[in-house]
């Protein structure tokens, strides 16, 4: 299709009958040429600005598909590095709960040989403290017999004693 032209001459001549001279004519239907000229948009003209924003569409088309690939893996990175540190922060807490738990072992252990130690020296202070007492009981017994047998000897001589002063007098 051609490009509709802006007929100059007739335009000039439709002026000069409403009543413009020549030069004032010529002067209005120049100025409207250049500027029906200069923004008149053809089919050509359209058929450019189709296809620029067409192909702006497809560009923009594939930004944006680039741009949800991108978002995807890095969601995708994301959910994997998140998965990881769940990964780590167990592998930690379940080291920490075996070293916990050999402590607790380690220490369950050494309260026991502690206590045992304990109970060994109280048995044994026991016995010593029951032997000596044994000892001590048997020393007094030996001690309460011997004054005994002193208290019986005096007092049989006090008695012997009385009964010559009794007989005497």
């Amino acid at each position: 299709m051609t490009t509709p032209q802006f007929d100059t001459l007739r335009a000039a001549k439709t002026l000069k009958r409403g009543g413009f001279d020549q030069t004032q004519a010529e002067t209005v239907v120049n100025t409207l040429d250049q500027a029906v000229n200069e923004n008149l948009s053809t089919k050509a003209d359209l058929n450019l600005l189709r296809s620029d924003v067409k192909q702006g569409f497809i560009k923009s088309e594939a930004a944006t598909d680039k741009l949800r690939s991108d978002t995807n893996q890095g969601f995708t990175d994301a959910n994997a590095a998140t998965k990881q540190g769940f990964a780590d922060a167990k592998a930690a807490t379940d080291e920490l709960r075996s070293d916990t738990e050999q402590g607790f072992t380690k220490s369950e252990a050494a309260t026991d040989r502690l206590r045992s130690t304990i109970e060994k020296g109280f048995a044994e202070a026991n016995a010593a403290t029951e032997k000596a007492f044994t000892k001590s009981e048997a020393a007094n017994e030996k001690r309460f017999a011997t004054l005994y047998r002193y208290l019986l000897g005096v007092g049989a001589t006090l008695v012997v004693i009385m009964i010559t002063l009794f007989l005497a007098n």
